[in-house]
């Protein structure tokens, strides 16, 4: 025998051994639903900003010094295939500094920072090859970001420099090391405790690269770099 009574919006079916199980009323909604009505906002990693505020704000400030020579280079268009660009647009930079002798004026060392969103590595990578024109030691470091701290391999070699030439390449270690402080400083209005933890810990996604020339042609964000014939 089985006896039905209705409760505060619930049905409970008393069965023959006296156990209730309650159930909700199929015509009531879901006082708890799983899934929320209102679409999930992404949120914006604002690291990622301050990465394109910091390379861009570094281009705008001049090193140089008595026998320091620095040349900031803008690399926009990153994203370049088959004579097209397309957004995202990644942009890029180079400081490029000279270390001259006091004496004769020409660079004894030279060093690179080749900042890349597309160079995703987990650390910076370095290149040490002579300079076509003077002969000179070309130390390059490529990265996504600035390194916060010059490579061991660079302060190693300018010590050793300074040893066998008499030069002082150390002097070059300290502007260098200044360089990358000044990179890294502060950013209004976010307080200076706050500095270190704007840093992204991943580079920026790099664009999706067509498959084929033909998409360039009838993708409306494309941008072309050369006359069309």
């Amino acid at each position: 025998m089985v006896e039905t009574a209705e409760k505060w919006g619930t049905v409970d079916c008393f069965l023959t051994d006296q156990k209730s199980v309650p159930c909700m009323l199929t015509g009531l909604s879901n006082p708890h639903p799983s899934s929320s009505p209102i679409a999930p906002v992404r949120v914006p990693d604002v690291r990622q900003d301050t990465w394109a505020y910091r390379l861009l704000h570094s281009l705008q400030v001049n090193h140089s010094s008595d026998h320091l020579v620095h040349h900031p280079y803008y690399r926009p268009f990153l994203a370049v295939d088959q004579g097209f660009t397309h957004p995202p647009f990644l942009v890029g930079a180079d400081h490029y500094f000279e270390w001259h002798n006091p004496t004769h004026k020409y660079p004894i060392f030279t060093v690179d920072f080749c900042i890349n969103p597309l160079f995703q590595f987990q650390s910076p990578h370095t290149i040490l090859t002579n300079h076509l024109l003077f002969s000179c030691p070309c130390y390059q470091i490529l990265w996504w970001d600035c390194p916060q701290h010059l490579p061991v391999s660079l302060a190693e070699l300018l010590f050793l420099q300074e040893e066998e030439l008499e030069e002082n390449s150390v002097g070059f270690l300290h502007f260098l090391e200044e360089f990358c402080q000044s990179y890294f400083s502060p950013i209004t209005p976010y307080p200076p405790i706050f500095n270190y933890t704007l840093v992204p810990d991943q580079p920026p996604s790099p664009p999706i690269i067509p498959d084929s020339p033909p998409f360039a042609l009838h993708n409306p964000n494309t941008i072309p770099l050369v006359s069309q014939q």
